[in-house]
């Protein structure tokens, strides 16, 4: 691995020569910063984000604002998991991660924990911005000398540092290139869109109907479904999708909530009639996947994208290195035959 001290030895300048050159601080030389220069990017040196963090005395405080973990069928324990391995690997950092948890169907809720988050002295916050009513609001609220960045979803012409996520414009227009293939006749198709309004939901909405905009053989229908809702809720309105589509033979989910409707297609024996494609790896869409009642599962890598957030405010905050504004996450198509391989 190329070190500092072999840079100086090709350059034949001293340690602190290459280090200022690296850090643009000090007086150097316009001919000798590019021969440093030079020679970092021919021998593709990286720094180690880790031992330039071991002498620092002061710890750093992040926070994490999302949904309770059990809400959206427990879909927010996906992301706390790599948040925790972030966090386990930046212990011997001093770095701390705080949550501040609400119910994303409560704006009371909302704010208490916004409120505590600002109250904490924070460093950093790492947001879900999945309420788009509220956080458009909150977004301007936030302090300037408090970087954050978001994960899952984003707000638009926000002062965010970065955000982690999918391109859900292009994950719903995935999604209709599957239900395309899926679908090989006339047919209607529901679009089930989760309530309360969430931007990257939108986005996924739109881009399926995009795509399926100019297809002759499918006519889309979108009904907008409250998310707090039981199962039962689900599985009603399923239910009466049904009933007022005779040609019926796909649902798009445009959440990870896609097993109570597959639980409904399941009891009514229309597995492989009625084809399903929803998102997120939870327990219960792994199982109906498995059985073969849900047709495709969009994973949008939700673990990797609390781990990715974490050290994003870490390079941001603590080492005060640029950070992507967008850092997108792979759109992975999963199905039956590849879920288990994909896990491990």
């Amino acid at each position: 691995m190329t070190t500092i001290k072999e840079i100086a030895r090709r350059a034949n300048v001293s340690i602190g020569t290459v280090d200022r050159v690296l850090h643009n601080r000090g007086r150097v030389s316009k001919e000798t910063k590019e021969k440093v220069r030079r020679i970092i990017e021919q021998l593709d040196y990286r720094p180690n984000i880790f031992a330039r963090n071991l002498k620092l005395s002061k710890a750093f405080s992040f926070g994490v604002l999302m949904p309770n973990p059990s809400q959206d069928s427990k879909y927010w324990e996906l992301p706390i998991k790599g948040i925790t391995k972030a966090q386990n690997e930046l212990l011997a950092h001093k770095v701390r991660i705080t949550y501040f948890h609400y119910d994303k169907y409560s704006e009371n809720s909302f704010k208490r924990a916004s409120n505590a988050a600002f109250k904490a002295n924070l460093d950093g916050l790492l947001l879900a911005p999945v309420v788009s009513e509220v956080f458009d609001k909150f977004v301007q609220e936030i302090p300037d000398h408090l970087p954050y960045i978001f994960f899952d979803s984003f707000v638009p012409n926000a002062n965010y540092v970065s955000y982690i996520g999918q391109d859900s414009f292009q994950s719903g227009v995935l999604a209709g290139r599957l239900m395309e293939i899926l679908v090989k006749e006339k047919a209607t198709i529901a679009v089930i869109k989760f309530l309360p309004r969430d931007y990257h939901i939108d986005d996924r909405a739109s881009g399926f109907l995009s795509y399926l905009g100019e297809n002759s053989k499918i006519s889309p229908k979108t009904y907008e479904v409250d998310s707090s809702g039981s199962i039962e809720y689900c599985q009603q309105i399923t239910e009466s999708i049904i009933n007022d589509n005779q040609n019926l033979c796909g649902i798009y989910v445009t959440n990870a909530n896609t097993h109570p409707i597959a639980e409904c297609i399941k009891s009514k024996s229309l597995a492989g009639k009625i084809h399903i494609i929803g998102y997120d790896l939870i327990e219960e869409n792994i199982r109906y996947l498995k059985e073969g009642v849900i047709d495709f599962l969009i994973s949008q890598m939700s673990e990797k994208q609390g781990y990715e957030g974490v050290f994003a405010l870490y390079k941001h905050v603590v080492l005060k290195e640029t950070v992507n504004k967008r850092m997108r996450m792979q759109l992975d198509i999963i199905t039956k035959e590849n879920v288990d391989y994909y896990q491990s």
